[in-house]
């Protein structure tokens, strides 16, 4: 195992891009011969491969049960009020008041909120 280097240069940060890009170096180790890289225990591997079919086949039987009880996945697309939703959340993220937000997402869609009661 040996160390290995390489500098490289940000543009951007968390989506934004930089006025000044700022320039970094980071180091690591790496494997030169497969007999450096840790093998799994044999215990290690069927707990792995058994969790990730547990996961898979849990979460294949979810979406069948939701689907058979007429339960869909609320979208853009299909679901006025979670459109609404989202267009409310981007404007109060953007700065607009609580009341502000509701309002002019409401306005700009062309969608009424339900009522809470519902």
């Amino acid at each position: 195992m040996k160390d290995k280097s390489e500098k490289t240069v940000a543009r951007t940060a968390y989506t934004k891009p930089l006025d000044k890009p700022v320039s970094y170096t980071f180091t690591w180790k790496i494997y030169e011969d497969k007999d450096e890289v840790p093998a799994p225990t044999p215990k290690q591997l069927r707990e792995y491969w058994n969790a990730k079919a547990k996961a898979k086949a849990r979460q294949e039987a979810l979406v069948a049960a939701l689907t058979a009880a007429g339960i869909e996945k609320p979208t853009l697309e299909n679901d006025e009020q979670f459109r609404l939703q989202q267009m409310y959340k981007i404007l109060v993220a953007s700065g607009k008041s609580e009341d502000e937000a509701r309002d002019l997402a409401s306005t700009t869609l062309g969608i009424e909120w339900a009522d809470e009661d519902e």
